[in-house]
């Protein structure tokens, strides 16, 4: 078993992390933020569902963003955090980016630039 700081890159395992398109999309847009850096979970939903529908993040009607928030607390992040790649602040709804992040995100680019050829 992998150490927790360091990258699973067993097949199966980076497809359970990776093959959800909304939980690759939320590690590729968290990995453009610095380590360290602490981000909202209402701003990710927006932007995630903005991205999703092709809405600007604050045209994203309600019931999208319900949608995209509800998905990313109760399945998402949680995923995320247990993998190390984010730090998951259930109470404040808040998500800090670590390091072991843009390693997944980096898999995750490769993955779809092989699925792409």
């Amino acid at each position: 078993m992998a150490a927790k700081s360091d990258v699973d890159t067993r097949p199966a395992s980076v497809h359970k992390l990776l093959g959800n398109e909304r939980r690759n999309l939320l590690i590729r847009y968290l990995s453009l933020f610095e380590e360290n850096a602490s981000v909202t979970v209402r701003h990710i939903a927006r932007v995630i569902r903005g991205i999703e529908t092709g809405t600007p993040p604050t045209q994203v009607s309600t019931g999208d963003y319900e949608s995209a928030y509800n998905g990313l607390i109760q399945t998402h992040l949680p995923k995320l955090s247990a993998k190390g790649l984010i730090e998951y602040d259930e109470s404040a709804k808040e998500v800090v980016v670590t390091p072991r992040l843009q390693r997944y995100a980096s898999i995750s680019v490769l993955a779809q630039l092989a699925i792409s050829v």
